[in-house]
């Protein structure tokens, strides 16, 4: 029944795109581009602690089913580059349903030391011209507006007038990966590598694009290639593990010794160790893909806990019968393994 899963993975991914009563938003640098790795996010109400998380690739966070009320969102800074931020937001008391709110951090740079500019990554300099840097920062706030066209058009001058701009081929790339134009994102995904081959961005990007192809033995590969660039990175682990859990779905038990299940899952356990000591126990697949990893683990009842928790932070996804549906199936399965 891994097609139910699977399934599963799809409608939260769209339900997710019109969820309620969300606070999310966006962490970024003072020249607009996201922070090199994962940025842990806290929220507060009155002073008591109400979640964290860690952002995503792109610098995201989200908060899902809060009640109105004044917040306090902290991304907290690196203490080398950027200081801990604080800013607020309010969730007003209007109509008869939960709405969707957006509040992102700025970073504020250290005192007495200078701000990273686009294009300085691992110790990677460039030497950007005004008018690129401009140009870049115009794109990436138009993307943000969900103007893709003209954010395309503003950062591709500027890549024209800086043929090699990391940050511009990185955003490009990126762009074109969530309008699923892959051979456009591959083109300029490369460009940045060979810019910076050290920056384990363009990695990370291109390991999701070959997971929406569903090349997961392919993404593994990507992802150890970013987590080998930047080790103390946890998001390269969670994503290594992820693509993992997938291959291992599609993987039958007679496959060859590296290439079956029971291996594949073997090896998606130390990556999901390795994504826990580096967060401090923060940061994890998504709930979907871990209740598919347990399943497969032949460990049923802990799968459907899985989906049940995830169920009760989030009661009013559209897909909640359906999760009910399978959380049902799953315990049925436990009892006859009894």
């Amino acid at each position: 029944m891994k097609c139910a899963i699977f399934l599963l993975l799809f409608l939260a991914c769209s339900s997710l795109a019109s969820a309620q009563s969300v606070l999310s938003g966006k962490v970024i640098t003072p020249s607009g581009t996201q922070p090199t790795n994962p940025v842990r996010v806290k929220l507060t109400l009155s002073g008591r602690p109400i979640h964290e998380t860690f952002t995503d690739l792109s610098g995201r966070f989200s908060f899902p089913g809060l009640a109105r009320g004044n917040y306090q969102l902290t991304a907290e800074g690196d203490g080398i580059n950027f200081e801990t931020t604080t800013v607020y937001a309010e969730i007003p008391a209007y109509g008869s349903a939960p709405q969707n709110f957006t509040q992102d951090i700025q970073l504020r740079p250290v005192r007495h030391k200078p701000t990273t500019q686009p294009g300085v990554v691992n110790a990677f300099t460039q030497n950007v011209p005004e008018a690129a840097k401009q140009a870049l920062t115009l794109g990436v706030k138009l993307a943000k507006e969900g103007k893709s066209e003209a954010a395309v058009e503003n950062i591709r001058k500027a890549t024209t007038i800086f043929p090699e701009y990391f940050d511009a081929h990185l955003e490009l790339g990126n762009i074109f990966l969530k309008a699923e134009q892959f051979n456009e994102a591959i083109a300029e995904l490369d460009l940045a590598r060979q810019v910076n081959p050290n920056d384990e961005r363009p990695y990370q990007s291109f390991g999701l694009l070959l997971m929406k192809q569903r090349n997961f033995a392919m993404a593994v590969t990507i992802f150890a290639e970013a987590a080998r660039l930047n080790p103390a990175n946890p998001m390269n682990a969670v994503m290594k593990a992820t693509a993992m859990i997938h291959q291992a779905a599609l993987a039958p038990e007679s496959a060859p010794a590296t290439e079956n299940r029971s291996y594949l899952l073997g090896r998606a356990e130390v990556a999901l160790a390795q994504a826990a000591e580096l967060s401090e126990n923060k940061l994890k697949p998504d709930t979907m893909t871990m209740a598919l990893f347990y399943e497969l683990k032949g460990e049923p009842e802990r799968a459907a806990t899985e989906l049940e928790s995830y169920l009760k932070k989030t009661p009013q996804m559209k897909n909640s019968a359906a999760i009910q549906n399978e959380i049902k199936r799953l315990r049925e399965k436990a009892k006859t393994k009894q």
